[in-house]
């Protein structure tokens, strides 16, 4: 086979192209050996310092025999390394002769009766990896321009290969270490969902020895705070994103959890309109206690009074890069005559947390409106 039609061929090869580099490595061997009628082709990679050169793979023609794992050390090799950095070919008709090949005759040269060869460097984003090397052995041959060609094409398709796998291995580490990532966030979350549970479970506990209604309403309180924190958990727990949570889910666990503490008594009709809206942790759960303090609120007084009828209604809606979180109620509202509570300054230092512009209208009801930028 002629070399341009080698060439083609292993252009077009299923390893190359399927990224089965070990595959592709021979057959560029073999293929190579048989275009140019020499005896051996070997492959040479750089370690990271490139002070060792170590032999990916060798090919034998006369017997077709595979080899690996011979090094070359710069400290025992300094010329031919120098050489080799000027990352250009070496063109040796006869290698013994040749000034470059002085430290090889010795080692490698003679013992395998190599007369003449050529080393092409193999490089990757402009920087030499490693080489390429075809060898004659036992009768010297004169190099010619085509054939130096095609060692040079032969080269840029081992180097587009060894590139690949090179890629893929930092891909299959990346990947690995995103999965430990991964693994690693669900554990702690797992870990921040349970202690929560504990905690919810010993201020239930404290609840039983309260004898009055008010500290009772206050453990209430406090309880639900942290009811909306482990709600964020329990989000992350299920979903498959590690560092964001559905709202939609959240608000119907928020808002059940709030009827269940304070709606025992009064008949409220939730009206719902939500959307799929994913948000970061560090802006869910400030978002999530200020829902949980405008809808305490909105039960507290908004529908203050046994047996009193009421309309609450969340949205929550995404628009471009902005979330728009929207609770209204038809309670009395709030007046300007009205000083403001501690739970309306700890949903404003909510809000300011994750710069939102926090609105409020007072129109058949108190209207909250809650808007940011993801």
């Amino acid at each position: 086979m002629g070399f341009i039609d080698t060439i083609e061929v292993l252009a077009k090869s299923k390893s190359l192209r399927d990224g089965n580099v070990d595959v592709f490595i021979k057959e560029v061997l073999t293929s190579a050996t048989s275009a140019l009628a020499c005896s051996r082709v070997n492959v040479w990679t750089f370690d990271d310092s490139k002070t060792v050169l170590t032999c990916l793979l060798s090919y034998f023609s006369p017997d077709a025999r595979y080899e690996s794992g011979v090094s070359f050390h710069k400290s025992a090799y300094p010329n031919y390394f120098k050489f080799l950095s000027k990352n250009e070919i070496i063109v040796s008709n006869n290698a013994p002769k040749e000034k470059v090949n002085r430290e090889l005759v010795e080692s490698y040269l003679l013992p395998n009766s190599i007369t003449s060869m050529i080393d092409v460097p193999l490089r990757s984003e402009g920087e030499i990896i490693g080489v390429i090397c075809f060898e004659h052995s036992k009768i010297e041959h004169r190099w010619k321009r085509q054939e130096e060609k095609f060692a040079q094409s032969i080269a840029q398709l081992l180097s587009l290969a060894l590139e690949t796998k090179k890629k893929k291995q930092y891909r299959d580490e990346l990947e690995k270490l995103v999965k430990q990532k991964d693994l690693l966030l669900a554990e702690i979350n797992h870990r921040v969902k349970n202690n929560i549970s504990i905690i919810l479970s010993l201020i239930n506990l404290l609840k039983t020895k309260v004898r009055d209604e008010y500290h009772a309403q206050l453990l209430d309180e406090i309880n639900n705070k942290i009811f909306s924190m482990a709600a964020v958990q329990e989000q992350l727990h299920l979903s498959e994103h590690l560092d964001k949570i559905d709202m939609e889910e959240y608000l119907y666990q928020l808002v059940n959890n709030l009827n269940y503490s304070f709606g025992s008594d009064k008949d409220v009709v939730v009206k719902w309109d939500l959307n799929p809206v994913f948000v970061d942790i560090t802006k869910a759960i400030p978002l999530g206690l200020a829902a949980n303090e405008i809808i305490t609120n909105s039960y507290k007084y908004g529908f203050a009074g046994g047996g009193s009828s009421g309309v609450l209604e969340i949205s929550c809606c995404q628009i471009n890069d902005r979330v728009i979180l929207t609770i209204k109620d038809n309670g009395p509202g709030i007046s300007d005559e009205m000083v403001p509570g501690m739970g309306m300054e700890i949903i404003e230092s909510l809000c300011s947390q994750i710069d939102a512009e926090l609105e409020y209208t007072v129109e058949n009801g108190l209207e909250t409106r809650i808007s940011f930028t993801l």
